[in-house]
């Protein structure tokens, strides 16, 4: 009867190991704003919250320019259910926000400073925004604020209210009054820390609204509750560190997360580290690695958010070595090249994980056992040292203990001596074969606490059961349910979920014996030659693993000689060395070694350039498919 819970959800056997709950069910029936701020200001109010451009902000100044900011909110008029729109970067400004308009029942919503005109008056139109929150300018000097203006003319936005991101600086700018528009930090000058209470059923309320990519369509606001929030925090920390690591890091650790707040996985994860004290290091710029290493080198983070692209640049930088930091990847599928190659260069450990819009985001975690594998030799000595500290914590009197041994060694030691740490544990790997293994690379993790997964067959549309999947190796799309999904794409409560509750994520997975998930492909980026299915995730892996490939990306096109079918098209950018040297017959000569022949690209296309990006880092695949059938049509290839 034990080993039959395994069948279906495989993954319970690293919860166990984890010390993780079987469920955290019933979640705190808590506001946003209380849960992700309140909480750890009570706590913590003397720990840093935020550090911008060196700026210190601590959890007691935090919670008292959101008040204020809040207070402010209310006086001009905002309510309960009016939506707020954000166009700021990654800054203090866009976190104070993003917590204060959510207290007053409002719903905030995060637009990205590069979207156009156009793309701000969709959104705000379809929300009702009339209240809106920027930047002067953004990070590249791109002047957002006329954006702005433009797009508010359009749809009738009473209030714009600006910061420039040296606001939080150790040299703010002096402003000067300009018309039509409301500096936020006379507002947070002028009114005091007492905003209005609000009745919020944080299980049915939007407390923020986030819109899709629409890299594979019409942007979706996708709606989330404050409880939905609440619980996604509390169902990632449980899954994706032991408790003993939990409680030391309260308070006390800092991480740096190199995203852009504006996108949902970079909202997600420093809304997290804030919910239990850490210092979030805010890259205003996602993209100015040499900030990252500055940031990394003054503040030992020991844990580190990002997207597969801020690896592969990190990989280009002299001085990003030796961190021995947890890195975190996400957004984007993480190369297993890169993902060694970071780890060896850093001496520091990764991991993928996984999550949808839909579930604010995450879903998957990486798994720290393992993660701990390769140095510890294997997953028994794993779960013994992490069984041994969740124990020692749960004694009697620990708290007040690890208090004072906290207090004693400070952030900056606790960093450092962990810098070293898990540097020289990854120098030392554990030479026995599952310490080799390498169990992680290509994995996205395993499935959050009280998550519900079910696997579609991409042909019948019939569920597989896991146990069939792991053990035959089935693959199929992956659909999920959790305490901590979205009620709906805007403004429809219930929206966007099959019959049963479960959001459909249009990847294919397989899955392995530790219930860890592999995506092979989105089933949009799927290569269709003549019925066989070829997966471009599992193609750009096998790519990355060629010497001299930086970049690449595998799409389909349209057979003009096959109506229906695709052609295999690989676009590649080679590391500046090799350019010139490898030619399109090494690189099919290669894969005619590795994969079947319908698989084998009809054609590869050698770049110098970057590979085309969304808003979020990502290979914009669709933008090259596009590129391809518009240069097909004008050969006259495709009408």
């Amino acid at each position: 009867m034990e080993e039959n819970k395994y069948l279906e959800r495989p993954w319970l056997k690293e919860h166990e190991l984890l010390g993780a709950p079987e469920t955290l069910e019933p979640y705190p029936d808590m506001r946003y704003t209380e849960y992700h701020l309140d909480r750890p200001a009570r706590r913590y109010p003397n720990q840093l919250a935020l550090v911008q451009f060196d700026y210190e902000m601590k959890y007691k100044e935090l919670k008292d320019h959101v008040d204020r900011l809040a207070t402010a909110l209310a006086d001009l008029g905002i309510k309960k259910g009016d939506v707020v729109a954000t166009v700021l970067p990654t800054s203090i400004q866009g976190v104070l926000a993003d917590l204060a308009i959510p207290e007053i029942g409002g719903i905030c919503t995060l637009q990205s400073v590069i979207d156009s005109v156009d793309g701000l008056v969709d959104k705000w139109t379809r929300a009702g925004v009339k209240t809106v929150i920027c930047c002067h300018t953004n990070v590249k000097d791109r002047d957002v604020l006329d954006k702005v203006k433009e797009a508010s003319g359009k749809v009738g936005v009473e209030n714009i209210i600006v910061t420039k991101t040296e606001d939080y600086s150790m040299s703010p700018p002096i402003h000067e009054e300009e018309e039509g528009i409301i500096w936020l930090t006379d507002l947070i000058k002028k009114y005091p820390p007492n905003p209005p209470k609000v009745d919020i059923d944080p299980k049915n309320d939007a407390a923020v609204l986030f819109f899709t990519g629409g890299t594979t369509g019409i942007p979706k606001g996708v709606m989330l509750s404050h409880k939905g929030l609440v619980a996604q925090s509390e169902a990632v920390m449980n899954t994706a560190f032991p408790r003993s690591l939990v409680k030391l890091m309260e308070g006390l650790g800092r991480a740096i997360i190199p995203l852009p707040l504006f996108h949902v996985y970079g909202h997600g994860e420093t809304l997290l580290c804030l919910s239990i004290g850490l210092t979030a290091l805010q890259v205003t710029d996602p993209r100015d690695t040499k900030e990252f290493v500055r940031l990394v080198k003054k503040y030992h983070p020991v844990l580190c958010i990002g997207a597969p692209t801020q690896f592969w640049k990190l990989l280009k930088e002299e001085e990003a070595k030796d961190f021995g930091m947890i890195y975190i990847s996400g957004s984007a599928a993480l190369a297993p090249e890169i993902h060694k190659s970071v780890e060896e260069k850093t001496g520091s450990i990764m991991g993928e994980g996984y999550g949808l819009s839909e579930f604010a985001p995450v879903t998957h975690v990486p798994s720290v056992v393992s993660m701990l594998v390769p140095i510890l030799g294997s997953r028994e000595n794993v779960g013994k040292v992490l069984h041994i500290g969740n124990r020692l914590l749960d004694l009697p009197g620990m708290d007040s203990i690890l208090k004072t041994v906290k207090s004693l060694i400070g952030s900056d030691n606790f960093g450092r001596l962990a810098n070293i740490l898990i540097s020289f544990g990854t120098k030392n790997i554990v030479t026995t074969e599952e310490g080799r293994k390498k169990e992680l690379v290509g994995s996205i993790g395993i499935p959050c606490v009280d998550l519900k997964v079910k696997i579609i067959d991409e042909d019948t549309g019939e569920v597989i059961p896991i146990s069939r999947v792991v053990k035959e190796g089935l693959r199929g799309e992956m659909c999920l349910d959790a305490p901590w999904k979205m009620l709906g794409y805007w403004p429809d409560v219930g929206s966007g979920m099959d019959g049963e509750g479960y959001v459909h994520s249009g990847d294919v997975v397989k899955i392995d014996e530790w219930g860890h998930f592999y995506v092979v492909d989105r089933t949009k980026d799927m290569v269709n030659v003549s019925g066989y299915k070829v997966y471009t995730r599992e193609m750009d892996d096998l790519l990355y693993e060629y010497p001299g490939v930086d970049e690449v990306a595998v799409v389909g096109i349209p057979d003009p000689e096959r109506p229906g079918s695709e052609r295999v098209k690989a676009f590649i950018v080679l590391k500046p060395e090799y350019r010139g040297k490898i030619k399109e017959d090494d690189i099919v000569q290669y894969l005619k070694e590795r994969v079947p022949p319908y698989a084998v690209p009809k054609s590869v296309e050698f770049r110098d350039e970057e590979l085309p990006r969304t808003i979020t880092e990502k290979i914009f695949k669709r933008k090259l498919r596009d590129e391809e059938i518009k240069k097909m049509k004008k050969q006259g290839l495709l009408k």
